[in-house]
């Protein structure tokens, strides 16, 4: 069978598994699409990647939300239509799923997991790859940062593509100090929680200047954009798409950037639950649960906490957080791993309750406000049984 032959039949074959998944609500249809595209063809990525202008964007934090800004953004200033993955599979059967969808647009925006980008990068051969941060998360999986930094490392090494990160983060300037080309953005410095040594020779860093400091030279190459100081993560990586969009050739109108940075996304949603309206953040590693928790305001609280694999099975990141947010309220720990985080709050001196579920934990509560953080499968759970209600409801979203 020939190449391109192999191919159009992985695509058919890949098709009609997505078709088949979405008709029996089993799941969206993109990775069945991709598991079978890469089975019948595997090596169906580097085909389909050729002749290609691809952009890859990776880190702890923000990929899904930042590939879908890189992708408008690009739109909206090439005039041409970017392919991209709107649901955040960023594995090999996500990507190659998103890289076979019609139409076959030259521009594709592509989110890649951390572990999976020396591969992924070696197979598409991007034009640019933003890398946003890199933090504690899913430790069974990943392990510690500096094991990802290193890869990372051994990986760019070479001069055929741009790398754009947020040099700020001592590990991302690890991870390209022997590349070629790359454009460092720099928001005036803040301290990560997770280094305390230097990645490159592990002497401690100094960070009295509120920037590391190493006598190795990490850090010395200076930055060619500048953004805000006091801006948060999801508008740090806001100028970190914008800037890969501009290297890609597309128009950015300042209003727009304005706009982004501005009014970050919040990925909040509320739930109807127990006849409370509850406003939730999902929160899915130690740097969005202490961006969640700082955004609190009600008085009463539910943070729901599961270990599931998505999640990472290894909950000690919870000591990483200072969770002085929520002292003086009320508090109540749901979800498969609530003993965890409740025994984590009552070191700090928080007083905390645990509940068999959501709506058991409302019923605790008074008539005061409800606000909730809610790990990754547990949001995804909430959605589900939302969903649920609604189709019984006869309402469609």
């Amino acid at each position: 069978m020939s190449r391109s032959a192999r191919l159009a039949l992985a695509n058919m074959a890949g098709g009609i598994a997505s078709y088949a998944s979405k008709k029996l609500k089993v799941g969206r249809g993109e990775t069945i699409k991709g598991r079978v595209i890469l089975v019948i063809d595997p090596k169906a990525i580097s085909k389909l990647a050729r002749d290609r202008d691809i952009v890859l964007v990776s880190g702890t934090n923000g990929k899904t939300t930042t590939t879908a800004n890189l992708a408008k953004i690009l739109a909206l200033g090439t005039d041409e239509e970017v392919s991209t993955s709107a649901h955040g599979a960023n594995m090999a059967a996500g990507i190659v799923a998103t890289l076979a969808s019609k139409p076959r647009n030259r521009f594709v925006v592509l989110e890649c997991d951390e572990l999976y980008l020396p591969t992924i990068y070696n197979l598409v051969a991007p034009k640019v790859i933003v890398l946003l941060n890199l933090s504690r998360d899913q430790l069974h999986r990943t392990g510690e940062v500096r094991k990802v930094a290193a890869l990372w490392q051994k990986t760019f090494n070479r001069d055929d593509v741009t790398l754009i990160i947020d040099r700020d983060d001592p590990f991302l300037e690890f991870a390209v100090m022997d590349a070629g080309h790359v454009i460092r953005v720099t928001f005036g410095g803040r301290r990560h929680p997770d280094a305390a040594t230097c990645p490159n020779c592990s002497t401690i860093l100094d960070w009295t200047l509120g920037d590391y400091q190493c006598k190795c030279g990490l850090g010395s190459k200076l930055a060619q954009v500048r953004g805000g100081k006091g801006l948060t993560g999801p508008s740090r990586n806001a100028i970190l798409a914008i800037e890969a969009a501009r290297l890609m050739g597309a128009i950015v109108p300042v209003e727009y950037q304005n706009e982004l940075t501005a009014n970050p996304p919040d990925r909040t949603q509320v739930f109807n639950i127990a006849g409370r309206t509850i406003e939730t953040r999902l929160a899915k590693n130690p740097e969005s649960w202490r961006v969640g928790l700082t955004a609190l305001a009600a008085p009463q609280i539910i943070l729901a906490l599961n270990a599931r694999g998505i999640d990472g099975l290894d909950t000690s990141w919870l000591w990483d957080i200072n969770y002085t947010e929520l002292l003086g309220k009320e508090v109540i720990c749901v979800g498969e791993r609530k003993l965890d985080i409740a025994y984590r709050l009552s070191v700090q001196g928080i007083k905390v309750k645990t509940a068999d579920s959501f709506a058991q934990a409302v019923s605790q509560f008074d008539n005061r406000s409800i606000e909730a953080v809610a790990s990754y499968t547990a949001f995804q759970d909430l959605i589900t049984t939302e969903l649920g209600i609604s189709a019984k409801r006869g309402v469609t979203r």
